[in-house]
């Protein structure tokens, strides 16, 4: 969930160099903005809640709407960027990875190409394929073919291509439903023969020993067996 906050709280994160990194997502990224699309940031920031780190998920990142700017700010720890890409929370997170971040393709597949995830652009594509039928909203289409686009992919072991996207808005929603059903059914039956994990299949970093690695790997198992 965003929490929307203040101008004035907003400021803070500019204070003692809060925020290290910053990127550009929606439109912006897409190459699908216009003239009156507002820009959209996502930016880490260093965490200033470590006590409430230690009791609560705190998946929650802030959002703040520059009006005068026609921009919006969307504030993230770095704890709960990953946790939330992880999770399959949010696709903005992946987005982050798969079309910013400065790694090989096969660190990037081994990040993103997850059960979780994959599920994760096919539901928003489920949920927009909804929204579509209630105020047909011809950007939806864009969105509901690019979740689609993205988890079909990397369901091929494949990264998802930016230029592609520019292709994107003028399939039938038939067909888009079809092709959401369809990829929905398979991711469910990849993860029922393990071809996929819910989590990252190799460690993002190294373990220190194999006591780590044991616990990393425990992410993955399905169920725990006593």
């Amino acid at each position: 969930m965003n929490i929307k906050i203040t101008k004035k709280q907003a400021e803070y994160f500019k204070q003692g160099g809060l925020f290290p990194c910053k990127y550009i997502i929606g439109s912006y990224l897409y190459k699908t903005n216009r003239e009156n699309s507002d820009t959209d940031y996502l930016i880490y920031y260093n965490s200033f809640h470590k006590k409430s780190d230690l009791f609560y998920p705190n998946y929650h990142q802030f959002q703040y709407d520059d009006v005068e700017n026609n921009a919006q700010y969307i504030f993230t720890s770095h704890e709960s960027f990953w946790k939330n890409l992880f999770s399959g929370d949010s696709t903005i997170n992946a987005d982050v990875v798969l079309f910013h971040h400065d790694l090989a393709n096969e660190e990037k597949l081994n990040m993103c190409r997850t059960y979780n995830i994959i599920k994760s652009f096919i539901g928003f594509a489920k949920r927009d394929i909804k929204n579509y039928k209630a105020d047909k909203g011809k950007n939806k289409l864009f969105h509901i073919e690019r979740g689609l686009y993205c988890a079909e992919k990397l369901m091929n072991n494949e990264l998802p291509i930016l230029e592609e996207f520019k292709t994107f808005g003028n399939k039938h929603i038939s067909d888009l439903e079809e092709l959401e059903h369809n990829l929905r059914n398979k991711c469910n039956v990849m993860f029922e023969k393990n071809e996929l994990t819910m989590y990252p299949k190799l460690p993002i970093e190294e373990p220190v020993n194999d006591l780590e690695r044991l616990l990393i790997e425990a992410n993955n198992i399905k169920e725990f067996r006593y």
